[in-house]
């Protein structure tokens, strides 16, 4: 109840406001028990100019169907040449991201997301980043590094 109404008075949810303090121990500390909402890459993209009410229907009931599947795919991004996971502390943040995207490739399109915690993501994920809240107001960039063995 406290998280909520702070969350209402600050505008930042429990995540963020660890976050805000920069404290890059405190912040690794939590997401280790926090999760955080990923989103699922969407199998079908609707012309954002031409798309009919019943074609919207028919992604929004294909999406919910994907979700109940277990072929989820997340959605990576290549930005400049990285490999960026995007999360979200909350489905606010999610949604800005959603209407981002879809502005950006002038596409509509059916978003699912799950929930995970940040360092059993990053164990099963090829990524250089993950970025939390992209396109919010403010994100937090979180640098995966992936120890290879050097051949002897």
């Amino acid at each position: 109840m406290i998280a909520r109404i702070l969350e209402f008075v600050t505008g930042k949810d429990d995540f963020e406001r660890v976050a805000y303090t920069e404290n890059l121990e405190r912040v690794n500390e939590y997401l280790k028990n926090r999760p955080l909402f990923f989103p699922i890459k969407p199998r079908r993209f609707l012309d954002a100019a031409t798309f009919t009410q019943e074609e919207l229907l028919e992604l929004v009931k294909q999406g919910s169907e994907e979700l109940d599947s277990d072929r989820l795919t997340l959605w990576i991004l290549d930005i400049d040449g990285q490999k960026r996971l995007p999360a979200f502390s909350n489905r606010k943040r999610m949604e800005t991201f959603s209407g981002k995207m879809s502005q950006r490739i002038n596409k509509v399109f059916s978003l699912g997301c799950f929930e995970a915690l940040v360092p059993d993501i990053a164990k099963q994920v090829d990524v250089d980043f993950i970025d939390v809240n992209l396109f919010s107001q403010k994100s937090w960039e979180i640098g995966i590094a992936k120890y290879r063995k050097q051949p002897s």
